[in-house]
Parts: structure tokens; sequence; C-alpha cells
């Protein structure tokens, strides 16, 4: 019986732990994808005038920047989802961007 019980928590405990893994890795990517858009729509706020919005956008960023260490995210990583972004928005258009700014909580 004890065996069972040993065998039991261990295949839980192994089941459980790539989760935890795969979910905080989905936060990370989502985070990325946001941190992305948010300095595309602020460069593109900044360069039309809109200091308003460029201010708050560039807050809502450093938010999202804040949960990680410097440099948590790498280079290629962040031009990647810039790519991403950029063609979405060659697709799309302007409503590519309103509707993930407002998933990445911008109101």
């Amino acid at each position: 019986m004890q065996n069972f019980i040993f065998i039991l928590f261990f295949s839980f405990f192994l089941n459980v732990q790539p989760f935890v893994l795969l979910h905080s890795k989905t936060h990370e990517i989502k985070d990325l994808r946001c941190i992305t858009l948010l300095k595309l729509a602020s460069e593109k706020s900044k360069k039309e005038g809109e200091m308003v919005k460029y201010e708050k956008l560039k807050k809502l960023q450093k938010n999202y920047l804040s949960k990680y260490e410097a440099n948590h995210f790498s280079e290629e990583e962040r031009l990647k989802q810039l790519d991403e972004h950029n063609l979405k928005i060659k697709e799309k258009g302007q409503r590519y961007i309103n509707k993930n700014l407002q998933k990445c909580g911008l109101k």
C-alpha cells in the first residue's frame, strides 16, 4: 500500500511540473507580445504627437517589463515578435493594434 501511494504521488509530481513550466512560459510569451506591441504603438503615438496616449502606452509597457529582470527576453525574441506584429498590421491594419492593445490592458 505504501508503494502504491509513493508511486501515485511521484507520478502526480511528474505530471504537474511540466504543466507549471508550460503555463509560466505561456505567460512570458503573452507578456512579450504585449511589450512589443506597446513599443510599436507608443512609437507611432509619439510620431503623431499624441503624447498623452504615448505616456499611457509607455507606462503599461513598463508595468509588463517590471515583471522580469533586465534583458530577460533576448533581442532575437523581441525582433521576432516585432516582425510578427508588423506582418499582422500590414494584413489587418489599425484594427489589429486596437484589438490587441485591449488584450494587453489598455483602456
